[in-house]
């Protein structure tokens, strides 16, 4: 597994403005030319949270098994030119070719550009709909499947608790053959750039989990992530 890497204070930028469309319920766009996504979904209220199964995107919806929603995001809104596809809410889609063969996977390409100085893409999916947090405390991680181009990107657990955006996350670097990741809770850090949040209190109250670029620029962009669940207390990574 990849090593942390320090990002330099310009990274707030980054998590400040990527995610706060879902943690200020629909405030804000998150795509310059995509409206807010009504907060709809095929799941009732109580969802599955009984399994520890977030999605392994086999129903080809973008729905997730908690009852959140998949999502796109990029800069276009903080006066940037990257670009992710799919845009935003409506358009998400699983993508055929999923890990262990099975027939769909979450996917996004794209590319980042300089115009913005802080410049991303990302995609990633509510654990609920936006703005209601959930307590992961009860699992000792997450798993999942990825593929990609070899370059580095930032999982994330988006909390109130990190109220400057500096989340716990882990980086990865995917290749272009399928790897399943486990990662404990204990492995997840703040990227250190903001202030202090207790890694409790973080996953007593998550919101979305994310998978976004880093560093700049990118004349490609290309991520699939599957099969996503937390592990639970009777496993450990």
């Amino acid at each position: 597994m990849n090593q942390f890497l320090t990002s330099s204070f310009k990274r707030r930028a980054i998590a400040l403005v990527a995610i706060s469309p879902f943690f200020l319920g629909g405030c804000l766009n998150t795509q310059s030319n995509s409206p807010a996504e009504p907060t709809t979904s095929k799941q009732s209220s109580a969802a599955n949270r009984s399994t520890p199964l977030i999605d392994n995107l086999e129903d080809g919806d973008r729905f997730n098994q908690w009852g959140g929603t998949w999502f796109t995001y990029d800069d276009r809104n903080q006066g940037g030119d990257s670009k992710v596809v799919p845009e935003g809410y409506s358009a998400f889609r699983p993508q055929p070719g999923g890990a262990e063969n099975s027939s769909l996977a979450a996917r996004m390409t794209g590319t980042v550009t300089t115009t913005y100085e802080n410049s991303f893409i990302g995609m990633g999916t509510d654990l609920n709909n936006p703005n209601n947090p959930v307590d992961i405390r009860g699992y000792n991680g997450i798993e999942f499947w990825a593929k990609g181009d070899g370059k580095t990107y930032r999982f994330k657990l988006r909390s109130p608790a990190t109220a400057d955006y500096d989340d716990y996350g882990y980086n990865i670097a995917p290749t272009p053959q399928w790897k399943r990741y486990e990662i404990s809770f204990e492995q997840l850090e703040q990227e250190g750039w903001g202030q202090p949040a207790e890694r409790e209190a973080a996953l007593s109250e998550i919101i979305s989990i994310t998978w976004q670029t880093l560093d700049r620029p990118h004349d490609s962009i290309e991520l699939a992530i599957d099969n996503i669940k937390f592990i639970d207390s009777q496993s450990t990574p």
